[in-house]
């Protein structure tokens, strides 16, 4: 077992500091003064378990005495509500609300609800909101975090593995708006991250292959190693609740989330390069989500979008059929559907544009070249042709079968934490 202070990962140092220059006297026609600023925050994350027994301090060490507002989802309300409300009965002035918001919400009336309450409780500049949920409630949290007085702290304790291996772990936060997947937001890093595998074992397997498609992401593009370890105790993991082996699910979710930190330290607000090896699979995902009206969960789409990418890069002969049929029968085997019956080429083509003006001029479709490899293709090598011969060769691998995680059902898109 490890304890909290077995993994620690601070992609950036707490500096701050201004410098004035003038080009010229205020008695000059043009006077023109430029202010330079640099506000770099520190963001640790750190693994635990039972983060919340008694005895586990880290979370209370990283109020470090503070007033706090703790949102919580209506999944951990029910199954620790009082067991949260105790850990923090001895602290500082901490504050409760419920977030009863769904990625389908996941809008600015959210935000607003948190930011009424953290003004209610007299949430101060330096106090904290900490998000302990899913990843629509650290979304939702941290955008509130940033806009709060224009800009306060916010902790993060993710209880899904989407959370723990990507939502909760980056430095954005952002809302959906009318038919744009998170289309407002903010970088505003969490002081802290905690990570506690514990929170999976009461997860619906639907949630734990949702997230588990981050984790194959990370390791077709970036980690082999990670990938040969998915092959061997991937599906155990999910079928038994991420309990059993115990090793192979610390060791898992520690190379997802320090594979992701790796990826953003290098350029953690998206001004360096806009060629993100963690954009892949998610260039068609978006719509995918939005256009289901979010019955395919976020992960669901994040492997469909694998499964095309990979399909594009081999039928341009970037990718063996070895490597091809790695993927794709990694997929397979979580659960995860490789197409969505509503989906069509001419919808995605039509959402390319978008894409290119969010990426700065051009698509930097990620596409693997092998497992643990990739690269990125442009604008001009992605046609509705190629989209459309890609798309109907998964098609036909599927039999025009709907996967049972897509299956045209009542379901819920609240069953994450």
């Amino acid at each position: 077992m490890w304890n909290s202070r077995d993994i620690e990962v601070t992609p950036g140092a707490r500096c701050s500091g201004s410098q004035i220059s003038a080009s010229s006297t205020l008695d000059d026609a043009e006077p023109v003064v430029r202010l330079a600023s640099r506000l770099d925050r520190a963001h640790h994350v750190t693994m635990t378990r039972d983060a919340f027994a008694p005895g586990n301090t880290l979370v209370r060490e990283c109020l470090a005495g503070r007033d706090a507002l703790v949102v919580m989802s209506p999944s951990v309300h029910r199954l620790y509500g009082p067991r949260i409300k105790d850990y923090f009965a001895d602290a500082a002035d901490v504050r409760f609300m419920t977030l009863r918001r769904t990625e389908a919400s996941k809008s600015l009336d959210g935000v607003v609800e948190v930011t009424e309450r953290a003004a209610a409780v007299g949430l101060r500049r330096t106090s904290p909101i900490v998000a302990v949920g899913g990843g629509v409630c650290t979304d939702i949290s941290g955008l509130a975090a940033a806009l709060h007085r224009r800009g306060v702290p916010h902790l993060n304790v993710p209880t899904t593995l989407v959370g723990l291996v990507d939502a909760g772990i980056g430095t954005k936060n952002a809302v959906n708006h009318g038919r744009r997947k998170s289309a407002l937001g903010t970088f505003h890093p969490p002081e802290h991250t905690v990570l506690d595998i514990d929170f999976l074992g009461t997860l619906p397997r639907r949630q734990l292959a949702n997230g588990l498609a981050e984790i194959i992401k990370l390791a077709v593009v970036k980690d082999r190693p990670l990938f040969e370890i998915l092959t061997r105790y991937g599906m155990r993991l999910v079928d038994s609740g991420f309990r059993k082996p115990v090793r192979a699910a610390e060791e898992i979710v520690r190379r997802a989330a320090v594979g992701m930190l790796a990826e953003l330290a290098r350029n953690q607000f998206e001004i360096a390069d806009f060629r993100r090896k963690v954009d892949f699979g998610h260039t068609f995902s978006p719509h995918i989500e939005v256009a289901s009206g979010h019955s395919v969960l976020h992960g669901e789409a994040v492997a469909m979008d694998i499964a095309l990418s990979a399909q594009i890069a081999h039928t341009l002969g970037l990718l063996v059929d070895a490597d091809l049929e790695r993927i794709l029968t990694m997929l397979e085997a979580a659960g995860l559907a490789l197409t969505w019956p509503g989906l069509s080429a001419d919808a995605l083509a039509a959402t390319l544009p978008s894409i290119v003006e969010h990426r700065n001029g051009d698509l930097h479709l990620v596409v693997p070249t092998g497992i643990g490899t990739c690269e990125f293709l442009g604008a001009d090598d992605i046609s509705t042709a190629l989209l459309r011969s890609s798309m109907a060769t998964l098609t036909r691998r599927t039999c025009g079968d709907e996967a049972p995680s897509v299956r045209r059902q009542t379901v819920s898109t609240s069953g994450g934490q």
